[in-house]
C-alpha cells in the first residue's frame, strides 16, 4: 500500500493524474474513470459503488490520465515498433517499460511527450503495432498482461525526466515511420531487390528526401537483417540513386507481390507515410454536359411524381449523410447504439417516430467485451431484432463504400448505417490537396452512396477543443464535412452531470434545440423538453431567489444583471452569464419582473404570481 501511495505522491508533485485501478487491470469500475480528478485520500480510501463495493483496489494498478497531464504517449506494442522506437524517437524523455518475468528483459514501450500544444485526436493506425495517444489513460505502476499472449507484465520507469516538447509534425512523421516499419519487417528477406522495390515505393508515394529514404533504408535493414552482406549504407545510397535516375518506379502492387502481402494491406499501410496511393482517381474529369439538350425541364418537374423525403427518425434523422458530432463522455456511441436498435425494433427515439428498417453499427472503437457490456447495461438483449454489427471495417476511398453497398443489397429494408468513429475510416495521408479538399471528395461518394439508396448514414466525430462562436465549427475536421453532410447534431454534456443538449439543423430538417437528461439506470438520453423553454425556467427560479436576495441587502434597489451574476459567480461575458441576462429580459418581456428603461435595471412585480412563469 505504501509503494502505490509513493508513487501516486510523486506523479502528482510533478503535475499529473493518477487513476487508481483494480490489480492487473487497466480499468476500474468508476463510470467517471476519466473525468474524476482522483486524489491520495482515493487511493487510501476507494469510492464505493451503488452495491457498496469498492470501485478499485488500495494496492491496486495505477494509470496516467494523458488528457488532464498533458501528455502524448507513443505506445509501443510489439517488438518490431519497440525496436525502431529506440532508433527513431528522441529519447531525452519520460519512459516507461515492461518486465517479462521469465527474462526479466527491459521493453521500453511508452515515449511521452509534452502536449502543450492541446493535440486533441488520438492516432491508430494499427493497435497490435503502435498507438499515438492523448485521450484515455496509460497503466504506470502495477501488473498487465501481453495483448496476444497474455505474458503478465510488471510496468517500470526507465527514465524519469521532464517530458520533452516536440514538434507535433515531427512526432508524428516518426510514429508513422515506425508503425509501418514494424508492419513490413516480419515479411522481409532480402536487403538487395527487396530494397531496391521498397525505395521505389518511398519514391514514388511520399515527399521524403533523399536523405531520408537513404537513413530508412539504411535503419531498417540493418535492424531487420543485421547479417545480410548488403545492409551496407552505401548500398542503399546507390539504390536511392538507381531509382532517382529511372522516370518510372515500381508501384505498391510490385512489392506487395515481392514480399508476399496482400496488395489491398500494402496500399494501407504506404498511406500512413504518404501520399495515398490511387489518390489521383479521385480527381475526375467532369463530364461534358449540353445544358440546353439535358437540362431539367421546371414545368414537366412540376407535374413529375418524386418521392417523398423519408426519415429514419421522423423530422430529425432524414436520409442522406449525417454528422453527430460530441466531447468524449457525451455519450455519441451509447446514443447512436439505440437509434439502432429503435429502428430495428421500431421504437420511438426522443418521441419522434421511427421507421423500421435494418440497421448497420460499425462499432470502430470498440471490443466485443465492451459491445456485450453496452448491450446488457441498455437491456438490449430483450429486443427481438438486433442490428448488423462489425468492430473492423477498411478505409473511405479503399473498400468500406463497397462493403456498405453489400451490406445494403443484402438486407430487406436498410434504414440506418452508423460509422463509429469518422477519424477510422479516414486514412491519416500526406495529401497533395488540403483537408478540405480531401474531405469533399471521400465523403461526396459516401453522400451519394446514401441518397441513392434511400438510407441514413451517420458518422460519429469529436468536438475540438478550441473556442468557436458557432456551434458547428467546433467540430473536429476541415469545413467540407459541414458542407457535404445534409444534417449535423450536437451532443453538449456538461462534467460529471446527466443534463445535456441535443442540437440539430440540415438541408431538410428544422433546426431543434433538445434539452435531454442522460439516465444511469437505462444508460440512455431522455427528452425533458424545449432547450430554450428548459433553461429559460431553470434560470427563471435562480433569478427571482437572487433578486430577491439583492432587494433585502440594498434595501429595495433596482438589480442589474451584473449584480445578479457576482452573486452567482458568473462573468457577464460566461455562457451562464449571458443566460442570465437573456433570461431576465424574457422575464421583462412575460412582465414578471419590471425593467426599468433608464438605468437598465429591473425589480420584482409583486404582483406577478412567480410559480407560474
Amino acid at each position: 500500500m505504501q509503494k502505490q501511495i509513493q508513487h501516486a505522491k510523486a506523479l502528482m508533485e510533478q503535475g499529473f493524474y493518477i487513476i487508481p485501478l483494480h490489480k492487473n487491470s487497466k480499468f476500474n469500475s468508476d463510470t467517471q474513470i476519466i473525468d474524476r480528478e482522483y486524489t491520495l485520500e482515493h487511493l487510501e480510501k476507494p469510492l464505493l459503488n451503488k452495491t457498496g463495493f469498492p470501485m478499485w483496489d488500495v494496492d491496486g494498478n495505477q494509470g496516467l490520465n494523458l488528457e488532464k497531464s498533458k501528455l502524448i504517449d507513443i505506445d509501443l506494442e510489439n517488438l518490431w515498433s519497440i525496436k525502431f522506437g529506440g532508433m527513431w524517437l528522441p529519447q531525452d524523455t519520460l519512459t516507461l517499460g515492461r518486465i517479462r518475468q521469465e527474462t526479466d528483459a527491459v521493453e521500453q514501450t511508452h515515449y511521452f511527450y509534452d502536449n502543450a500544444e492541446g493535440i486533441d485526436e488520438d492516432i491508430m493506425l494499427d493497435k497490435h503495432v503502435a498507438e499515438f495517444r492523448v485521450i484515455g489513460q496509460t497503466v504506470v505502476f502495477g501488473t498487465t498482461k501481453d495483448k496476444v499472449t497474455g505474458e503478465p507484465l510488471e510496468r517500470t520507469w526507465t527514465n524519469v525526466i521532464k517530458p520533452k516538447k516536440v514538434d507535433k509534425d515531427i512526432l508524428e512523421k516518426i510514429f508513422r515511420k515506425i508503425s509501418f516499419a514494424a508492419k513490413i519487417a516480419p515479411h522481409v528477406e532480402s536487403a538487395n531487390t527487396g530494397a531496391l522495390k521498397l525505395d521505389a515505393c518511398l519514391k514514388r508515394y511520399t515527399k521524403w528526401s533523399k536523405e531520408e529514404r537513404i537513413d530508412f533504408l539504411f535503419d531498417f535493414y540493418t535492424a531487420v537483417l543485421p547479417n545480410d552482406r548488403d545492409t551496407k549504407r552505401n548500398k542503399m545510397v546507390r539504390i536511392v540513386a538507381s531509382n532517382d535516375r529511372e522516370t518510372k518506379n515500381a508501384g505498391y502492387q510490385s512489392y506487395a507481390k515481392y514480399i508476399g502481402l496482400k496488395m489491398s494491406d500494402m496500399k494501407e499501410i504506404l498511406g500512413w507515410i504518404g501520399t495515398m496511393p490511387g489518390i489521383d482517381e479521385f480527381k475526375e474529369t467532369p463530364s461534358r454536359r449540353d445544358f440546353l439538350t439535358n437540362g431539367i425541364d421546371l414545368k414537366a418537374l412540376m407535374d413529375e411524381d418524386i418521392p417523398p423525403l423519408k426519415y429514419a427518425i421522423d423530422k430529425i434523422l432524414p436520409e442522406g449523410l449525417v454528422c453527430i458530432a460530441g466531447r468524449p463522455k457525451a455519450m455519441k456511441s451509447w446514443t447512436a447504439y439505440k437509434m439502432c436498435y429503435c429502428v430495428e425494433n421500431n421504437i420511438p427515439y426522443l418521441g419522434h417516430a421511427v421507421e423500421q428498417g435494418n440497421a448497420l453499427y460499425l462499432a470502430l472503437e470498440d471490443s466485443k467485451r465492451r459491445l456485450k457490456e453496452r448491450a446488457y447495461k441498455m437491456r438490449l438483449n430483450k429486443m427481438e431484432r438486433h442490428p448488423t454489427t462489425d468492430i473492423d471495417a477498411p478505409y473511405l476511398g479503399m473498400g468500406l463504400e463497397e462493403d456498405i453497398q453489400k451490406w445494403i443489397d443484402g438486407v430487406e429494408n436498410p434504414k440506418l448505417i452508423v460509422i463509429d468513429t469518422l477519424a477510422r475510416v479516414k486514412a491519416k495521408t500526406f495529401s497533395k490537396g488540403t483537408a478540405y479538399d480531401l474531405d469533399n471528395e471521400l465523403l461526396r461518394k459516401l453522400q451519394q452512396l446514401a441518397i441513392t439508396n434511400g438510407v441514413c448514414i451517420v458518422l460519429i466525430t469529436h468536438l475540438s477543443k478550441a473556442s468557436q462562436d458557432y456551434n458547428y465549427d467546433k467540430i473536429t475536421g476541415s469545413v467540407g464535412l459541414q458542407g457535404m453532410t445534409d444534417a449535423m447534431w450536437l451532443i453538449d454534456r456538461g462534467d460529471n452531470s446527466p443534463n445535456a443538449s441535443i442540437i440539430g439543423r440540415g438541408r431538410d430538417i428544422l433546426d431543434f434545440e433538445y434539452a435531454v437528461k442522460w439516465h444511469d439506470e437505462t444508460m440512455q438520453y431522455e427528452y425533458v423538453g424545449d432547450k430554450v423553454l428548459v433553461e429559460l425556467n431553470e434560470n427563471r427560479e435562480v433569478i427571482i431567489k437572487a433578486m430577491t436576495e439583492l432587494s433585502k441587502l440594498s434595501g429595495g434597489k433596482k438589480v442589474r444583471p451584473k449584480d445578479v451574476n457576482d452573486l452567482l459567480g458568473f462573468t457577464s461575458t460566461s455562457k451562464e452569464g449571458k443566460n442570465i441576462s437573456r433570461t431576465m429580459q424574457r422575464m421583462a418581456n412575460n412582465l414578471e419582473i419590471t425593467k426599468s428603461t433608464t438605468f437598465g435595471r429591473y425589480e420584482l412585480n409583486s404582483s406577478q404570481d412567480h410559480n407560474n412563469f
